[in-house]
């Protein structure tokens, strides 16, 4: 896994940012008591175990995932006031085979009308589920570093399915909420945080494990979430206590805890806010819950962010410098 995952490392070994990353914005369904979820509706054991965990909202939306996704874009183009022919790409983050709207591309030019930005490529980005930003994220650096734009849109949107617990995530460890969040992937000394590393590790094997049980698929996924958070900080030869803040996706307190303390961490140093009061985002959690720490006046210039996104197969790990 790491021989693979390496090759996925940007460490910012050249002695300047990578790139920087800009505008976050997001937009939340209309919040609501996890007791309305069907699959938790009818079965007041599970719903208590759920509440345990601290799940009490999660957001549901009735927009169309375009009209959802301009939603959070056009707050961050706002909020930047980059010029619109200077956005070269649009990446446009969001799963399609488990959704109930697919992924086309007359829906992703429309938004890129409704947002000025007739003459911006789109790309759509998927398949790394709950870590699809940290492959945008990625993806958006290459295209800076390369010349290939001055500035990349990333908008990522999420909807669960309303099919039958269309809610319910992998080893029920959230509640899937409908989201969308935004940022701009700048140059160096441009967006409010400098990309100071993102390693991005898959074992595509783990796909199969995740059928058999528990145990086959959970000792691994420990393991590989542990090699991907010790060798982010050995690239950047930094310590846990370098860093402000770590910032995960929203998963139960218990596991979020967990994670938090295999990426060599104290559990005081993760964010639990968000957990209880929208549940799972899917791709969107880690930089929705940096924003917020951003508007609470939480992080100071210098402050340094440890990001970790993990999915059934990946574990990715974005560092990012509040300037």
């Amino acid at each position: 896994m790491h021989r693979n995952g390496r090759l996925g490392d940007l460490p910012a070994a050249r002695g300047k940012e990578m790139g920087s990353i800009g505008g976050i914005a997001y937009h939340l369904g209309e919040l609501r008591p996890i007791d309305e979820v069907d699959f938790l509706r009818a079965d007041a054991k599970r719903l208590e175990l759920y509440k345990l965990a601290g799940f009490e909202q999660y957001a549901a939306s009735n927009l169309s995932m375009r009209e959802l996704a301009h939603r959070s874009a056009i707050q961050t183009l706002d909020e930047c006031g980059i010029d619109r022919d200077d956005i070269g790409y649009c990446l446009y983050v969001a799963e399609s085979f488990d959704r109930d709207e697919l992924v086309n591309s007359t829906e992703v030019n429309r938004l890129l009308v409704e947002l000025g930005l007739e003459n911006a490529v789109p790309i759509h980005i998927s398949v790394s589920n709950c870590a699809n930003i940290m492959s945008a994220v990625r993806v958006a650096t290459a295209l800076i570093e390369s010349s290939a734009a001055r500035h990349v849109l990333i908008a990522s949107v999420d909807k669960a399915s309303r099919r039958f617990a269309g809610r319910k995530m992998f080893q029920e460890m959230s509640v899937k909420s409908d989201v969308s969040v935004s940022c701009l992937v700048s140059g160096h000394d441009e967006g409010q945080y400098a990309i100071l590393y993102l390693g991005q590790h898959n074992a595509a094997g783990m796909v199969e494990m995740e059928c058999v049980d528990s145990a086959s698929y959970s000792v691994p996924k420990f393991k590989s979430i542990r090699g991907a958070a010790k060798h982010a900080r050995e690239t950047l030869d930094l310590t846990a206590a370098d860093f402000a803040r770590i910032i995960t996706n929203n998963y139960s307190q218990q596991v979020t805890k967990m994670f938090i303390e295999l990426c060599g961490f104290p559990r005081e140093a993760g964010c639990y806010t968000n957990i209880s009061r929208f549940a799972h985002a899917v791709a969107g959690d880690v930089l929705i819950n940096l924003k917020d720490l951003e508007t609470a006046g939480a992080l100071n210039p210098g402050d340094r962010m440890f990001l970790m996104a993990d999915s059934v197969t990946s574990s990715s790990v974005l560092c990012l410098q509040k300037r």
